[in-house]
């Protein structure tokens, strides 16, 4: 999965990564648009069979209702709004958003399209948290002051089901709007809902990220993130 992020461009900008939505996406062309620009540059293949049929150029049209009856149009030759979504030519950047960390705790998966490269790696003390009611906690309790790690364990698929820690987010976007270091650090998974904090989930091996962080914070408190990890 890394390695085909890293030799695929990123073409679109939706949130969290970009302030437009899907609707801005598909007024921009689309998925129409999207694979015919990953067809034409090579990094999709022609020769697969999907459900529509041969070929993913089945899907470099956009499906329309014109006079009642179903019509299929090819995509847009340009982007309506390059700012959105643009052509391989002019990527937003030659890589995609989806890189492998790896490191003494074990290895993880972070999205890092819609994190600022000045927040890309971080030397914190770390905090460690047995689920996101925790950090939450110590938020609102005004605990969480300065740089931070936060490592918040005990939330995957074998420890309690690894419900969506969307409500992280909102907590460390805010540290970090105050000029604060901050990442996140977790066994369990995010949806897309990292947004702009480094977030490196889905932590495996479980045990030892438990064994570890149970032992000392200050085992990972120079912890740091750099995108070009394997």
């Amino acid at each position: 999965m890394s390695d085909l992020s890293d030799a695929t461009p990123l073409l679109a900008r939706v949130y969290p990564n970009g302030v437009a939505d899907v609707n801005h996406f598909h007024a921009a062309g689309g998925m129409g648009f999207l694979i015919k620009e990953l067809l034409e540059s090579g990094h999709l293949h022609e020769d697969v069979k999907t459900v529509w049929g041969d070929g993913l150029s089945n899907y470099t049209v956009e499906a329309k209702l014109l006079d009642d009856k179903l019509s299929f149009e090819q995509s847009p030759a340009e982007s309506a709004l390059p700012k959105v979504l643009t052509s391989t030519k002019t990527p937003f950047q030659p890589t995609g958003g989806l890189k492998l960390l790896t490191g003494n705790l074990g290895r993880s998966v972070i999205k890092v399209s819609a994190v600022k490269p000045e927040h890309r790696v971080v030397e914190a003390r770390a905090r460690v948290f047995h689920g996101q009611e925790g950090l939450q906690a110590a938020f609102k309790a005004g605990e969480l002051t300065g740089d931070v790690i936060a490592v918040v364990r005990f939330s995957g698929p074998k420890a309690l089901g690894m419900p969506e820690l969307h409500k992280l987010t909102p907590a460390l976007g805010v540290l970090q709007d105050r000029g604060h270091k901050v990442a996140l650090l977790t066994d369990g998974r995010m949806s897309g809902a990292s947004g702009k904090v480094p977030a490196a989930i889905h932590m495996t091996p479980k045990r030892s990220m438990a064994a570890r962080s149970a032992r000392s914070a200050t085992a990972i408190s120079s912890a740091s993130m750099p995108m070009k990890a394997r």
